[in-house]
C-alpha cells in the first residue's frame, strides 16, 4: 500500500510503500547482545559489573547520573565478555557491553506482576521509572524523570502525549495506538501523575478520535482535564514546536512546563510501574523493499540488526541502505552488528530501487529548501555558513530552530544533505565546539 507525505509549506508530496503491520510477538533471543552504555543525550551510563561476572536478566549493568543519563538493565541473561566500542544507530561511536548469553531468565516465561496502579504515589512513580531506566523518545532520546521533577518543582505543569508518528514512514507509533491505546492512555495517566500535571493534551491525527469516550477517559486521568486536539494531516505535524503551538492555542488559561511524551514512552512507563518491568527490550517496525517480509516485533534491547533481519526473512534483494527511524529523519547505518537501543524504533531495509545511487551536487539556487522548511530558515544559506565557519547570531539561531524534519534534503534537486549537515552542526554546538 502506498501512502503521500504532504509538506506543510509547499504543495510537494513524496510516497512510500507502508504494508499491513500485524504484531508477531517476540524475537529470538540473541546468542550475543550489545549493549550501548549510553543510550540517550547526555553522558554514558557507569558500569557496575566487571569483565567476566554473570549476570541476570534484568539486572543494573550501568547506573545513569541524573539528569545526564539513565540505567542500562542486561537484556538477556549471561556472562559479560568484554567492553568495546561499536557503532550506534544514531551514527556516532559508544561504549557497549557484550553478553553471551546463558542461564536462565528471571522475566521471560515467568508470571507477569500487576500492580494497581491507580494506587500508587508520586514520589514512588518517580523513583521506580529512575529505576527501570525509562527514556523519553517524543524527541531526541533523554531521561524522563528530570523532566517530570523540574515540572513538579515549577508548578502548573501540563502533559501531551503524541498519538501518532513524527516521521510517517516510521509507522510504529501508529500502529501502538491502534494496538495498545488502553495501555498508552495509562502509562501516560502515570507520568502525568508523576509530574502533578493539571491538564493531559491528547495529540491525534485522524479526522476523530476514535478513542475512549470522554467518561472513559475521566476515569483515566481522574482529577485532570483532558483534551482531544487534532493535529495536521501535513509534515511536520508532530514536534516540540508543533505539538506547544497546538496546545497554546487550544487553551485559554497560561501554561507552565508542558512536557511532550510519545506513545513509547507511555509504554515504558506502563511496563515499569504495573509490570515492575526495566527497559530491557522494544517494539519495532521492520520494513523495506529488501526485506524478505515486514513484520512487527519485540526486539531485546542489544540485539544486532542483523540478527532482526534475519528473524523477518533475510534479504530479498541486495540491500543498498539500512536506515534507522524513518526515510524523513532517520540515519543510515552500515554494520549489520549496530545494536537496537531504547530509542530504536523502526528499521527500513532499501534496495537500489528504492534508494538508488546518487551523486551530490553544486547548489542550483532554485529555493526549494527555502520554500518548504516549516521554520522558515534558508537551510542552503546554513550550511554555507557552516562550511565557512561564519559563526554569526543569525546562523547560530538558524540550527536552533531548525526540528532536523528532513522537508530540505528530500526536495533537493542537488541531493546535499542539507538536515543531516545542520544536525551534526547542532552536535558541535552543545558539545561546546562551535562558538
Amino acid at each position: 500500500m502506498m501512502r503521500f507525505v504532504r509538506f506543510s509549506r509547499s504543495m510537494e508530496s513524496i510516497a512510500f510503500e507502508a504494508p499491513v503491520l500485524s504484531y508477531v510477538g517476540n524475537a529470538f533471543l540473541p546468542s550475543i547482545a550489545v549493549v550501548p552504555l549510553q543510550q540517550n543525550t547526555g553522558k554514558p551510563s557507569l558500569p557496575v559489573v566487571a569483565v567476566g561476572e554473570r549476570v541476570r536478566e534484568g539486572q543494573l549493568l550501568a547506573r545513569g547520573t541524573p539528569p545526564e543519563s539513565v540505567n542500562i538493565h542486561a537484556p538477556i541473561p549471561g556472562i559479560l565478555k568484554e567492553l568495546s566500542s561499536i557503532p550506534l544507530p544514531n551514527g556516532e561511536m559508544g561504549n557497549a557491553a557484550i553478553i553471551q548469553l546463558s542461564g536462565s531468565f528471571d522475566i521471560l516465561g515467568r508470571r507477569t506482576e500487576n500492580f494497581p496502579w491507580r494506587t500508587v504515589s508520586e514520589s514512588e512513580i518517580l523513583r521506580v521509572l529512575e529505576d527501570k531506566g525509562v527514556i523519553n523518545t517524543f524527541d531526541k532520546p533523554c531521561p524522563l524523570v528530570p523532566e517530570l521533577r523540574k515540572a513538579r518543582k515549577m508548578g502548573k505543569a501540563a502533559l501531551a502525549i503524541r498519538l501518532f508518528d513524527a516521521d510517517p514512514t516510521c509507522q510504529l507509533e501508529d500502529a501502538l495506538v491502534a494496538s495498545s491505546l488502553e495501555t498508552i492512555l495509562i502509562g501516560t495517566a502515570l507520568i502525568a501523575k508523576a509530574c502533578e500535571a493539571s491538564d493531559v493534551y491528547l495529540i491525534h491525527s485522524g479526522k476523530k478520535w476514535i478513542g475512549p469516550s470522554d467518561k472513559k477517559l475521566d476515569e483515566f486521568f481522574t482529577s485532570r482535564k483532558s483534551h482531544r486536539i487534532r493535529a495536521s494531516s501535513r509534515y511536520p505535524s508532530g514536534n516540540d514546536g508543533i505539538i506547544r503551538s497546538l496546545v497554546a492555542s487550544s487553551t485559554k488559561k497560561q501554561l507552565g512546563e508542558l512536557i511532550c511524551i510519545d506513545a513509547v514512552t507511555a509504554i515504558s512507563a506502563y511496563d515499569a510501574i504495573v509490570h515492575n518491568q526495566p527497559v530491557v527490550s522494544r517494539t519495532i517496525v521492520v520494513t523495506g523493499t529488501a526485506l524478505g517480509r515486514p513484520e512487527m516485533l519485540t526486539v531485546r534491547i542489544g540485539t544486532p540488526i542483523g540478527d532482526v533481519i534475519e528473524e523477518c526473512g533475510g534479504f530479498k534483494n541486495p540491500p543498498e541502505r539500512i536506515v534507522v527511524n524513518g526515510l524523513l529523519t532517520g540515519t543510515a547505518v552500515y554494520d549489520l552488528d549496530t545494536p537496537i537501543t531504547k530509542y530504536t524504533k523502526s528499521l527500513h531495509i532499501m534496495d537500489s530501487d528504492a534508494c538508488p545511487g546518487y551523486t551530490v551536487t553544486a547548489c542550483v539556487h532554485c529555493g526549494r529548501c527555502l520554500q518548504v522548511c516549516p521554520v522558515k530558515i534558508d537551510p542552503m544559506r546554513v550550511v554555507i555558513g557552516i562550511d565557512k565557519s561564519k559563526h554569526a547570531p543569525e546562523l547560530l539561531n538558524s540550527l536552533k530552530k531548525c526540528k532536523q524534519c528532513g522537508c530540505c534534503a528530500i526536495v533537493c534537486p542537488s541531493r546535499i544533505p542539507l538536515h543531516h549537515r545542520i544536525r551534526e552542526a547542532n552536535v558541535r554546538l552543545n558539545k561546546g565546539s562551535v562558538q
